[in-house]
């Protein structure tokens, strides 16, 4: 293992960044000579590359200098993080409709990636990240591995929803980089029978994986078939956990069947967030360098740290598509003191509006609240451009489950006109989920927030008496 990493760090990563035109080991190597800055060496960091995106962002992308003009701000005015209160905040809805003009038009198509959001939030989004963007992400995920003594090139199991449909992307640039340079071998959450659990559980024993990676809630359902079933799990060094509320009580399973420290992530693809918890479980270590993260009302003022509000964020790293004070779609606070392990980076204390709390079918099966986006896809299957087609026709969306298990799935579309027959494989991949549920579906106008002001897009009121 020690001579495969070596060379995975040496020559596959390298080999990945010539390939794939990224810069993840630069990236790396530069994330890991700042681990350490100061508060002020930090913010200067920050600064200098807000200044040189607000100023970009400005001379060649439509919107900005339309936006800019139209309130009289000139870029030379942004010279800190205090001074993006002007720029007025950014919204999905604005995004999509100002899409064609929020490219930027001095960048090289062939550098855009496109992408968008699962959905998390109940609001799907189309957007463009650049190669500069990707490695970030790459390289901040790497250095907290590292933190947690994980090295690159140790196999990682993951259980979640990007892995559905595996085979379909195995012999792609994107799949042999997850295999051979990251060694992520992907399961997927979609079936939780205990047949599959069983399957996944021969599979974990078989690689000897150095890491548990997924969902908290398909975590927690896997753990919690291998504790009543009385397996035993080869030793691990580490369980990372993302893409949503990580609950307290999955947490402690986690830990207890897995017998290894359980390290949290919070990130949005969609504005450059990246996030993580280090040794000392106080927070979520904002990565700086590439983002800045406010926390604001819903009109774009900032909000005193420890105060819960909007996720307001500025991408300071994607110049193909830029973000600046986006508002995310979850809710968090900033905490007001710094982490005692010695980094000087802000924390995140608390994310708000990602469900972590499964729900239930009548037979007692455990469902992640992240799976229910895919059942959004015809077939669940959101590779094929015909089922993201579909799904990129739904504005916002909220599954409710009453407290006798029946569900409503509630869509907004975008052109209200639509055709909504087109949208009937949505029942029919509910009913297959929540077999014996009344599954209706409504097309809204609009989705209300919940009393508490939250935009959940998973809620439930049945309670199964779990054994």
């Amino acid at each position: 293992m020690k001579i495969y990493s070596i060379i995975d760090r040496f020559v596959f990563l390298p080999l990945g960044d010539l390939v794939y035109g990224s810069c993840v080991v630069s990236k790396l190597k530069e994330l890991k000579r700042n681990d350490m800055l100061s508060e002020q060496e930090i913010l200067e960091l920050q600064n200098q590359k807000l200044q040189k995106l607000v100023k970009h962002c400005y001379t060649t992308v439509p919107y900005y200098t339309k936006l800019f003009d139209s309130l009289g701000i000139s870029p030379e005015q942004i010279k800190t993080r205090d001074d993006l209160k002007v720029i007025p905040i950014l919204t999905k809805q604005i995004i999509r409709d100002n899409y064609n003009d929020l490219f930027s038009t001095a960048i090289d198509p062939s550098r855009q990636r496109r992408s968008s959001t699962g959905g998390s939030t109940g609001t799907p989004l189309k957007f463009c990240i650049d190669n500069a963007e990707w490695s970030s992400w790459k390289a901040s995920t790497l250095r907290a591995w590292e933190w947690y003594g994980l090295k690159i090139g140790e196999k990682i199991f993951s259980l979640g929803g990007n892995s559905i449909n595996q085979k379909k992307t195995l012999f792609t640039f994107k799949g042999l980089y997850d295999r051979i340079i990251m060694r992520n071998y992907k399961f997927s959450s979609a079936d939780v029978t205990d047949q599959c659990m069983l399957s996944h559980y021969k599979a974990f024993v078989k690689l000897k994986p150095a890491a548990v990676r997924g969902y908290g809630s398909s975590l927690y359902i896997f753990a919690r078939f291998v504790e009543r079933e009385h397996l035993l799990l080869p030793p691990i060094k580490v369980v990372l956990t993302t893409g949503e509320v990580l609950l307290p009580e999955y947490r402690r399973k986690l830990e207890q069947v897995f017998n290894a420290p359980v390290y949290d992530a919070y990130g949005a693809g969609d504005g450059g967030i990246l996030s993580h918890e280090c040794l000392n479980h106080n927070g979520l270590h904002i990565t700086e360098e590439s983002c800045v993260i406010e926390i604001t009302d819903k009109q774009g003022k900032v909000l005193p740290d420890g105060q819960v509000g909007f996720v307001c964020t500025t991408d300071l790293d994607n110049y193909v598509f830029p973000f600046l004070r986006y508002h995310v779609g979850d809710m968090a606070y900033i905490k007001k003191e710094l982490c005692t392990c010695g980094r000087k980076t802000r924390l995140i204390g608390e994310v708000l509006g990602r469900s972590g709390r499964l729900m239930y079918n009548k037979q007692g099966v455990p469902i992640s609240p992240t799976m229910l986006p895919f059942m959004l896809y015809p077939e669940l299957d959101y590779h094929n451009s015909e089922a993201q087609k579909l799904y990129n026709k739904i504005d916002r969306f909220q599954i409710r489950q009453d407290e006798k298990g029946d569900l409503q799935v509630l869509l907004k579309l975008k052109d209200q006109a639509d055709d909504q027959d087109q949208f009937d494989y949505v029942l029919t991949n509910f009913r297959n989920h929540f077999v014996g549920s009344a599954v209706e579906l409504r097309f809204v106008s609009d989705i209300p927030t919940l009393p508490s002001g939250k935009e959940d897009y998973c809620v439930s009121e049945y309670e199964y008496q779990e054994s």
